[in-house]
C-alpha cells in the first residue's frame, strides 16, 4: 500500500482476509492557507470505489491499533509518517530505506515467487498493467520457459508414447 492509503485503514476494512482500500489520507491547502490532513480517494479512483487484496492473518492482531494517530489523537499524514520514520531509523541505527521501499519489497516476492503479474497489479492500485509491467515485469517466470514447462507439462507425456522411435543411420534419423 502507499502510505497514505494504509493511513486511511479502519479496522471494519479487514474483513475475511481480504482489506478493502477505500481510501487514503492527504494534506491539502484549505482555503485559509492552512494546511489539513483529510481523507479522499484511492489514486486512480473515483470517491466510493476500492480496491481488494490479501490482508495477511498476522494483520489481525495490528487491527485494534487502526486508524493510526498522533499522540493527540489526530490524523496522521504520509510527509508526518515519512519524517518520524526516517527519525525512527536514525535513532535504531537501521539502514537508510523509505516506507515506499516496503512496497517495492513486497511486490517483488510476490511476482518472484509465481504470483500473476496481473493480481499484484491489480493490489498495488496501478492504473495500468503496464505500470507493474515496465517496473516489475523482469521478476516473473521467463516467458520461454514458462511456454517450454506448460508444454511438456500438458504434451510431454503423448510426445513420448505416441510415436514409434526413430532409428539411426549415421547421421540422419529415418522414420520406423
Amino acid at each position: 500500500m502507499r502510505i497514505g492509503e494504509s493511513l486511511g485503514v479502519f479496522p471494519e476494512d479487514i474483513v475475511d482476509g481480504t482489506l478493502r482500500c477505500r481510501q487514503q489520507v492527504v494534506r491539502i491547502k484549505n482555503s485559509s492557507g492552512k494546511y489539513v490532513a483529510l481523507y479522499a480517494p484511492l489514486k486512480h479512483r473515483k470517491e466510493g470505489e476500492w480496491r481488494d487484496m490479501p490482508a495477511p492473518v498476522t494483520l489481525e492482531p495490528l487491527i485494534e491499533r487502526l486508524p493510526l494517530r498522533n499522540q493527540a489523537g489526530g490524523m496522521i499524514y504520509p510527509d508526518l509518517f515519512r519524517k518520524s520514520w526516517d527519525r525512527a531509523l536514525k535513532r535504531l541505527g537501521l539502514p537508510d530505506y523509505n516506507p515506499h521501499d516496503l512496497r517495492h519489497k513486497w511486490a517483488t516476492v510476490t511476482l518472484s515467487n509465481g504470483v500473476p503479474i496481473h493480481e499484484v497489479s491489480r493490489w498495488m492500485g496501478h492504473s495500468s498493467i503496464k505500470i507493474t509491467v515496465d517496473r516489475y515485469g523482469h521478476l516473473t517466470l521467463d516467458g520461454s520457459e514458462r511456454c517450454r514447462q506448460v508444454i511438456e507439462a500438458t504434451f510431454g507425456v503423448h510426445m513420448l508414447s505416441g510415436f514409434p522411435a526413430p532409428r539411426e543411420l549415421g547421421a540422419e534419423l529415418v522414420p520406423a
